[in-house]
């Protein structure tokens, strides 16, 4: 995330699920506002946040907010699920004023070409748009221009290997360039301002339980893949199962800088 101060700063999730970042993102000091297409994941969010956040139905190529009313919009593992993955990041663009952050599935990754070759048909995940670093990276640079970009990645072994009784547990954990884990984030900044302090995108640490373990009813770290529920029309979040408040703090780290 964007290393400015938190507080008084506005940030909109778009494709918010049933809170869980948002419930991060308000702990960790933002004024969180949520957006989905679904009215049961609000009710979800509303039930986790109650007034902590503003919550509103609708559309991510459609957003019903002025220009620049956010300090900062999160797609966290968003434009898999969407059409037109271009028109989201535009409108993101419009409403925020510092920055925005990109999660997505990287399809080059030792899980993301596994599940490529697996050809399988079912479940979420065969739904999804897989995106490499490059696509993202073009894609940000063809809709907002040259902006200062950090990004990384995290588990970036096989699938089996993100046991918590792994030896490759350690590996997984730690921060990797973002063409090489299966989840990977950039922040695209949108403005000059010098940093003010660190900002933890994931501040919990890594516990990381026995595959085919029960999902946790914690704070979804974003890492994991396998979902109780399928996404309505651009909305996000597919808990990973396998990874608990997911491998480590996107946090203050020495990521891929992009100009």
């Amino acid at each position: 995330m964007a290393p400015w101060t938190r507080r008084q700063q506005r940030l909109l999730e778009v494709g918010c699920g049933p809170g869980r970042f948002l419930q991060f993102f308000w702990e960790s000091g933002f004024d969180v506002t949520g957006l989905d297409a679904s009215p049961a994941m609000l009710e979800l969010a509303r039930e986790r946040l109650g007034s902590k956040a503003e919550l509103h139905v609708g559309q991510a190529e459609h957003l019903p907010f002025d220009d620049k009313e956010f300090d900062v919009v999160a797609l966290l593992t968003l434009l898999e699920f969407c059409p037109e993955p271009g028109q989201v990041i535009d409108e993101a663009l419009r409403v925020a004023r510092k920055a925005i952050l990109v999660t997505f599935l990287n399809k080059h990754s030792c899980y993301g070409t596994a599940k490529r070759l697996s050809r399988e048909s079912r479940g979420l995940l065969s739904k999804a748009r897989w995106f490499s670093w490059w696509e993202i990276r073009s894609l940000l640079i063809q809709r907002a221009g040259k902006r200062p970009m950090m990004a990384a990645s995290v588990l970036p072994g096989p699938r089996r290997t993100w046991s918590a009784k792994s030896c490759l547990r350690r590996v997984n954990g730690r921060l990797w360039p973002p063409f090489v884990g299966a989840y990977a984030g950039v922040r695209c900044d949108l403005v000059g301002d010098a940093p003010l302090t660190p900002i933890l995108v994931w501040k919990e640490k890594v516990k990381l339980r026995p595959v085919g373990g029960p999902a946790s009813s914690g704070v979804n770290s974003g890492a994991s893949f396998q979902s109780a529920y399928a996404p309505a029309r651009c909305r996000s979040h597919f808990s990973m199962d396998d990874v608990e408040n997911s491998s480590s703090r996107f946090s203050t780290f020495r990521p891929a800088k992009c100009a």
